[in-house]
């Protein structure tokens, strides 16, 4: 009962939204990886799959930008649908393409980069008006739960699908898959109530705060920089040399079943028992075990320290998302002056986000220049396995924000 007694926090938007990042996951679990393992398949070359990752995350950036003055004038609503639409588009280009899909390596990564700015640009504000402080970290544990589900079953799925048909046909009906799930939460995007901020654009306003040493804003954004760089690099690395060492997409799937399934459990419990008061000592424990779990692949390059890297991973990543999602969109709401520049708030912290990111992608691209032995990567991957410190020692400096009532969105 004392799951249920949390879960009724609640409200029918709320399960709304988690309904369409839940539908989002399983689409994004069937396909993400495996997009990169299909580019290495048609062309063996870290360089093009980290210059496909970089572009998406640049182009995610710009669209932030522009996303936001939308969402401003437009509706949040409107702005999901079409992030969810455009990756519609993205695997149904990749059908189109074929095995031309590499060439066009520059336009595929920008176009996903746009749906995902599109798309995370007006959940992480939807997110922010329709939850409170009461129940945000309730509804980040059942978030965290259904990405975790989603990942459980869809990533062995796709193994199988892969495994059991012709290999690139296989990697087509995944795609398929995943272009109709999304448009599902194209569907299901129009029972969302419609939002509408009305106001000026302020964003140079919000960045500035960036700059200003007492701000609590300066240590969120070098605290997205730091938490972008691991993402930038592990979001697609582990697995894809999971794939590289074993030559095998079913084993690959099974690996993201395990991680998923590990990291199903933890954010259970994470959500469930996560106190305000404990944040803190939550977040240190994530950011510390997950440098932790890339000391044996450190030590032996196979694939049993690399299940051992992703697994463990899976095992902390609650400790350290959960607390810093909270602290980040308590902050944006501390006030009524802060809660109505939300949008540009978001915007701000995905630019940082992305930054991070972009300057991982960077270091890697210019590391696999300079060597073609993938066991060099450890060193790498060492380097940023415990960058996510930082961003602990940051959040330390942005004291928990009072438990006051939040200002109702659209309050202009």
């Amino acid at each position: 009962m004392g799951i249920l007694n949390q879960l009724n926090r609640l409200d029918r938007q709320a399960w709304l939204l988690l309904a369409i990042s839940g539908l989002f996951a399983v689409s994004t679990a069937l396909s993400n990886t495996f997009v990169n393992v299909y580019l290495w398949k048609l062309k063996r070359d870290y360089g093009l799959i980290g210059w496909f990752n970089l572009l998406q995350y640049a182009a995610m950036a710009v669209t932030f930008i522009v996303s936001g003055r939308m969402a401003k004038s437009v509706d949040r609503v409107i702005v999901i649908r079409w992030g969810v639409a455009v990756h519609a588009l993205f695997y149904l280009c990749v059908l189109l393409l074929g095995d031309g899909s590499a060439r066009y390596i520059s336009w595929l990564g920008g176009l996903l980069g746009v749906g995902a700015g599109l798309f995370w640009l007006a959940f992480n504000v939807l997110y922010f008006e329709i939850t409170e402080r009461n129940n945000r970290d309730v509804f980040n544990g059942m978030n965290g739960f259904l990405g975790s589900a989603a990942g459980i079953v869809a990533p062995l799925l796709s193994g199988w699908i892969i495994t059991h048909v012709d290999r690139l046909t296989g990697y087509r009906i995944v795609f398929g898959l995943s272009m109709a799930i999304f448009l599902a939460a194209v569907m299901v995007s129009f029972l969302l109530k419609r939002r509408k901020v009305e106001g000026e654009y302020q964003l140079v306003s919000v960045l500035r705060q960036s700059f200003r040493m007492k701000e609590r804003w300066r240590w969120v954004m070098a605290a997205s920089v730091a938490q972008g760089a691991r993402e930038g690099v592990f979001a697609f690395l582990i697995a894809l040399l999971i794939y590289v060492t074993t030559q095998n997409e079913m084993v690959l799937g099974s690996f993201l079943t395990v991680s998923s399934l590990v990291s199903l459990i933890a954010f259970l419990l994470v959500g469930r028992y996560l106190r305000m008061q404990w944040r803190d000592e939550s977040l240190f424990v994530g950011t510390f075990m997950m440098g932790v779990v890339v000391l044996p692949f450190v030590w032996k390059v196979d694939t049993w320290s690399l299940f051992l890297l992703g697994v463990g991973a899976a095992l902390f990543y609650p400790l350290y998302m959960v607390p810093l999602t909270s602290t980040v969109f308590d902050v944006i709401g501390e006030n009524k002056t802060s809660a109505r520049l939300r949008i540009e708030y978001v915007v701000a912290r995905e630019l940082a986000l992305n930054l991070g990111r972009v300057l991982s992608l960077a270091l890697f691209l210019w590391w696999v220049s300079r060597t073609n032995d993938w066991e060099q990567l450890r060193w790498l991957l060492l380097i940023i396995g415990f960058v996510q410190i930082f961003v602990w020692w940051t959040l330390r400096h942005v004291p928990p924000v009072s438990m006051t009532t939040k200002p109702k969105p659209g309050s202009s």
